[in-house]
């Protein structure tokens, strides 16, 4: 079974389509990036899971990313844009080959169902959000990025989760929604909840 690279980060939740940018300078990480360079451009590929909040934990379930571009910096360190692809379990890790962490590549795939009920879906939570983000976002930027994005519904619910506001620990919860039906339920509880005063998700 192929392995790849573990990148465990405290703030970051990894969503399919989110484009995340990265800065490598730990030693253990900057000899991971040489390692992906290595590779060919359509194997560079490593798993981003939720660290914290105690040193050495993380989350059992993460995101594998593909790399898209990488720059090497004056100082050694490393610039990197990635975007999320699968959603993926975190088990079974290993030290011993790399300086850096390592795990199967196990697939944990959103449950799929009808795609009109997906779509209706993803329409009434989009509208919560439109009235959610009164305030918090510039409307014509917020048209634009929905007209932008791919038709699949999947995707809505990234864009939906990325940009609620909602901390780190709340994203891993709608990372773990078993399926897109039950993540589009969950940004809907949230947006419910945080309207309540001291209102928050279940994480």
């Amino acid at each position: 079974m192929t392995r790849l690279p573990l990148f465990p980060l405290p703030e970051t939740v990894v969503f399919p389509g989110l484009l995340i940018p990265l800065l490598i300078f730990e030693e253990r990480y900057k000899q991971m990036t040489k390692d992906l360079l290595a590779l060919p451009e359509r194997e560079r590929r490593f798993v981003i899971t939720l660290a914290g909040p105690e040193p050495g934990q993380m989350r059992s379930i993460g995101g594998i990313v593909e790399v898209m571009a990488v720059s090497e910096n004056p100082d050694g360190t490393f610039t990197m844009l990635t975007r999320g692809t699968e959603r993926c379990r975190v088990e079974d890790i290993d030290s011993s080959q790399h300086p850096y962490l390592s795990v199967p590549e196990k697939l944990y795939p959103l449950e799929r169902g009808d795609l009109a009920a997906e779509r209706i879906a993803a329409w009434d939570t989009m509208e919560a959000f439109r009235a959610f983000s009164q305030g918090r976002m510039d409307p014509k930027a917020l048209e634009q990025a929905i007209h932008n994005l791919p038709d699949d519904p999947l995707y809505h619910a990234s864009f939906l989760c990325v940009n609620l506001g909602a901390d780190a620990p709340s994203r891993q919860y709608l990372l773990e929604a078993p399926s897109l039906l039950e993540r589009f339920a969950r940004v809907q509880r949230f947006i419910q909840q945080f309207q309540q005063p001291g209102g928050s998700v279940s994480a």
